[in-house]
């Protein structure tokens, strides 16, 4: 939430992909609320619950999902994205993983022009959010 709120305002997009992680993280209905104005106000929120590895891996490929469909994939939307990638510690393998298996279920899914664009969105995607996270394992 940080992080989308860096520049002040929350993008359509970024809404959809907070949308969409609060959803993934089975968070309570006045919890994403309670983050809001905590990032707002300066104040600090109790630790949440742990997330196993599976958990990370379902919300990750959950909000990039979301990512790739709902978002007209910004650069403040990718930042996001490659951001979670980074705190849920998906090197470049699992992130590849992560892909063909979304490219699999795309393919049982929708029409094939439709799964072939979807395609070329992930593809584009994949290369720009590993930049975006070899930057922040530079800056850590």
């Amino acid at each position: 939430m940080t992080l989308a709120l860096s520049d002040g305002h929350l993008s359509n997009g970024e809404k959809r992909l907070l949308v969409k992680m609060s959803h993934a993280l089975k968070l309570e209905e006045e919890q994403p609320k309670l983050v809001y104005d905590s990032v707002v106000t300066g104040d600090l929120l109790e630790e949440g619950d742990f997330l196993s590895l599976e958990e990370t891996r379902r919300v990750y490929e959950q909000v990039l999902e979301a990512f790739l469909l709902h978002t007209d994939r910004s650069e403040e939307e990718l930042v996001l994205v490659a951001y979670l990638r980074h705190v849920f510690k998906i090197d470049d393998a699992e992130h590849r993983a992560i892909a063909r298996v979304m490219d699999r279920q795309l393919e049982m899914a929708v029409h094939r022009t439709v799964a072939e664009d979807m395609r070329m969105r992930l593809d584009d995607s994949i290369e720009r959010i590993g930049a975006i996270f070899d930057e922040f394992r530079i800056q850590k």
